[in-house]
């Protein structure tokens, strides 16, 4: 009869021990600590937010205040136009150049098909 050898030999007691020590631990964020940092990047979020929010209401404000001054100015430019037009200025310019208004008027009569002709006031024909 045989008997059953172990494939390996056994180690001796005393190559194995047990080393007492501190357990390792990782450290862990606490929930506190999470909560903080979402409440830093939100805060920081809503600064850049309403830093962006009052550039814009600046750039508003300039463009306002210029079409205001735009709006005086084309309405200056309106009263200075019809200043300008106004016949009380104008004819005296327009005597002092020798334009005058003329006496009698003439009618230009076109006809396509023929030659032109001149009437005068008198109903005559030249």
């Amino acid at each position: 009869m045989t008997t059953a050898r172990p494939l390996h030999r056994p180690l001796p007691e005393e190559s194995l021990r047990v080393l007492r020590g501190r357990r390792l631990h990782r450290p862990m964020l606490a929930p506190w600590m999470v909560m903080v940092l979402i409440g830093v990047v939100a805060f920081l979020g809503l600064g850049f937010a309403r830093t962006s929010l009052d550039r814009s209401a600046f750039e508003l404000d300039r463009l306002d205040r210029a079409i205001t001054e735009q709006v005086a100015m084309n309405e200056q430019l309106r009263l200075e136009i019809a200043r300008l037009e106004n016949p009380a200025r104008v004819a005296p310019l327009a005597e002092e150049m020798g334009l005058v208004i003329p006496g009698d008027t003439r009618q230009l009569l076109v006809d396509l098909g023929g030659p032109a002709v001149v009437s005068n006031d008198e109903g005559g024909t030249q």
